[in-house]
């Protein structure tokens, strides 16, 4: 079932793209199925390969190192409203420092 699910999500999501396309006859469906078939490899190796595992680990962990710099600079400058316990969770001061850093 779950299987099934995530490919008709595939086949809904290409299909949405191709309805909205505005030059449909020119769609290569070569290249498409390719793209499809790379994702499905590189999924392939990441459940199933440990040194990609361990690859897909270590930038998740540099990731969030990173999140804990933001974080760290986002408690220096609002001090006391970073604390979740005391005012609540404030989306301008929790979440949009983290979306500001990265992009």
């Amino acid at each position: 079932m779950s299987i099934s699910r995530g490919l008709l999500g595939i086949l809904t999501i290409i299909g949405l793209a191709w309805l909205f396309s505005a030059k449909r006859k020119q769609v290569d469906w070569r290249v498409v199925g390719v793209g499809i078939g790379f994702q499905l490899i590189l999924a392939l190796c990441i459940l199933y390969v440990p040194a990609v595992q361990l690859v897909f680990e270590t930038v998740g962990k540099a990731f969030v190192k990173v999140l804990d710099f933001t974080r760290i600079g986002s408690e220096f400058l609002f001090r006391d409203l970073m604390d979740v316990k005391s005012f609540g969770f404030i989306f301008a001061l929790q979440i949009l420092p983290t979306i500001i850093f990265f992009s």
